[in-house]
């Protein structure tokens, strides 16, 4: 059985390399606006899995709005049309799924043209925190030995993470900061953990990436931070932090878009109910 977890844990690290060593070579995303491009992409399609949502971008970057074909006419009544191009994404217990654009499907009613509203509207005025996801994110955490706390802090102090022991994290958020700040705190603080910036411990689902430079460190943190809550539709400040490196050609940090991609699924699949983690790595270690 350990043999088996070892396999697995190797496989898994050699598909993480294999996607950072194609971010960097093939699909660039090594640039401000090769990157910001690809974060409005993905904030397209809240409904799909980050990764999935890039895997759309690589195949067709000017895609509007993609669904499965019994989708289109289930939600917005309408059909594929024969002959259109299929785009591929990974589906949940299964190989893939097949998605199509908007442009590929025709009203089943000529009459009744039902069109998604991120199509129709696709810069919609920031909005408020879900009901609840503060609160379900924090249940969440306690399910993997992280322990979030609220303190009186300064205004300029947002939160912090630390290790503790060999099994635990504790989270610190700032409670005079709004709902939505203390989230987006708390996203940045778990994206250090998911990211691998503080190593694994005996839960981890996470790969061990200790010893990063600072700044790729809190660029992932960030980048983490800015795609959930921009995917929620809020605005916590991420954008400012990222706008130094996004508006312009200068080179990112040596970042790992499959750490980023990572973290933002395993966030929102918490604080949706939805996460159900794989063996542990350092398990798989052993």
């Amino acid at each position: 059985m350990k043999r088996v977890f070892a396999d697995l844990f190797e496989y898994e690290e050699r598909q993480r390399k294999a996607l950072d060593d194609l971010t960097s070579r093939a699909l660039a995303y090594r640039t401000g606006p090769e990157l910001k491009q690809l974060f409005a992409f993905i904030k397209r399609f809240p409904h799909l899995a980050p990764y999935n949502a890039m895997l759309l971008h690589v195949q067709n970057p000017g895609i509007q709005f993609a669904l499965r074909a019994p989708m289109w006419e289930f939600k917005y009544a309408r059909r594929v049309n024969p002959g259109s191009r299929a785009y591929v994404i990974l589906q949940t217990m299964g190989p893939v799924a097949f998605m199509f654009d908007l442009t590929d499907t025709s009203p089943i009613n000529p009459k009744i043209d039902l069109i998604p509203e991120i199509v129709t509207n696709p810069f919609p005025a920031k909005g408020q925190l879900p009901s609840g996801a503060l609160h379900a994110l924090i249940n969440g955490c306690r399910k993997f030995s992280i322990a979030v706390h609220e303190r009186d802090g300064a205004a300029n102090l947002a939160g912090n993470v630390v290790g503790i022991g060999e099994a635990a994290f504790q989270i610190g958020l700032n409670s005079k900061h709004t709902e939505a700040q203390r989230f987006g705190s708390l996203v940045h603080e778990l994206a250090h953990i998911f990211c691998g910036h503080l190593g694994v411990r005996e839960q981890g689902f996470w790969p061990d990436r200790r010893n990063q430079m600072p700044e790729v460190e809190e660029f992932e943190a960030e980048a983490v931070a800015y795609l959930v809550t921009d995917r929620l539709n809020l605005d916590i400040g991420s954008v400012q932090y990222l706008a130094g490196y996004l508006s312009d050609d200068k080179p990112l940090p040596n970042y790992s878009l499959d750490a980023v991609l990572s973290a933002v699924g395993k966030v929102e699949a918490i604080f949706q109910g939805k996460f159900r983690p794989r063996k542990p790595f350092e398990r798989a270690k052993s």
